[in-house]
């Protein structure tokens, strides 16, 4: 019997706060033979499942790299259309240390609806938490799923490297791995040592990229108020904590990975006009085949 394909689909490649008209928030879908994997549960996730063809409720793990709305703000009606599904099946959602508290948070929101119900005498529907399993995760933990293994490793979203270890917010990066095929997600991160060596030899790296200098126009152009200072804050955390697209292709070069995929872009970047000119930027430093995601692409 031929094995199912183990592939990757990017149901929203959005990244940041903003509103993207034209993509969905943080998202991924991974088909792990036939089960479905959430990664990243941003905006539109639930909605976005169906349009790849996938029941919310058939999917059974969700792993979150990091806890910035983007990425985990389509939780509350994945947990919520679930409960009013009458979901009894375990939805187990992975997460770095604060995913706990973020779900009770999500739980609570939830006991009102749960009591209300659909107004039929006797009828109780399932409350999440009674369904859902949360399991904190750490750098360097690994994981099974079947014939899947998942090793997780802290990337520099948050902080450099000579922190990692110490208290304080983490931020993941996740490796994915079958006997046939790697699919690395970078999550959202800067340049990262721990990142390259989870990346090695990987057949496909899901790669955020961002445009340093396009972003700090519009953030200039759209907060005259701000200080010099506060500009200056907000260009060292997008070029210390996020990758160019020349660090990209850095990355995949030194990892020595087959495919890279880029995905998490700001309103107005790699739009139509602009993608061959992102592409070309990896290109520049990595050999191998690149893509510019648009979402509901599979790979």
């Amino acid at each position: 019997m031929t094995p199912e394909p183990f592939t990757l689909t990017t149901l929203g490649t959005a990244g940041g706060p903003m509103q993207n008209p034209d993509r969905a928030q943080p998202a991924f879908l991974l088909m792990n033979g036939t089960k479905p994997v959430l990664i990243d549960c941003g905006d539109g996730a639930m909605r976005q499942l169906k349009r790849a063809g996938i029941e919310f409720r058939d999917v059974a793990e969700i792993f979150l790299t990091h806890h910035h709305f983007d990425h985990i703000g389509g939780l509350f009606a994945c947990i919520g259309i679930n409960m009013m599904t009458m979901r009894r099946e375990p939805l187990t959602i992975y997460g770095p240390a604060g995913t706990a508290q973020i779900l009770d948070g999500l739980f609570a929101g939830c006991d009102v609806p749960n009591a209300i119900g659909f107004g039929v005498a006797g009828q109780v529907m399932p409350h999440p938490r009674e369904f859902v399993k949360v399991r904190e995760i750490q750098p360097g933990d690994v994981l099974t799923s079947g014939e899947m293994r998942v090793t997780v490793c802290e990337n520099t979203h948050y902080r450099a490297e000579a922190e990692f270890g110490k208290e304080g917010p983490v931020s993941l990066s996740y490796r994915f791995d079958t006997p046939d095929r790697s699919v690395v997600l970078t999550g959202d991160t800067g340049e990262c040592r721990a990142l390259e060596e989870l990346a090695r030899g990987a057949d496909l790296l899901i790669s955020e990229i961002a445009d340093l200098d396009l972003t700090m126009q519009r953030v200039r152009a759209r907060n005259a108020h701000m200080s010099d200072a506060q500009i200056d804050k907000i260009r060292e955390h997008l070029s210390s904590h996020h990758l160019s697209p020349e660090q990209v292709g850095d990355l995949a070069t030194r990892a020595g990975v087959a495919h890279v995929v880029a995905v998490h872009f700001a309103p107005g970047v790699a739009t139509p006009e602009t993608t061959p000119s992102y592409a070309a930027r990896i290109s520049a430093m990595f050999e191998g085949r690149v893509e510019i995601a648009s979402d509901l692409s599979t790979y």
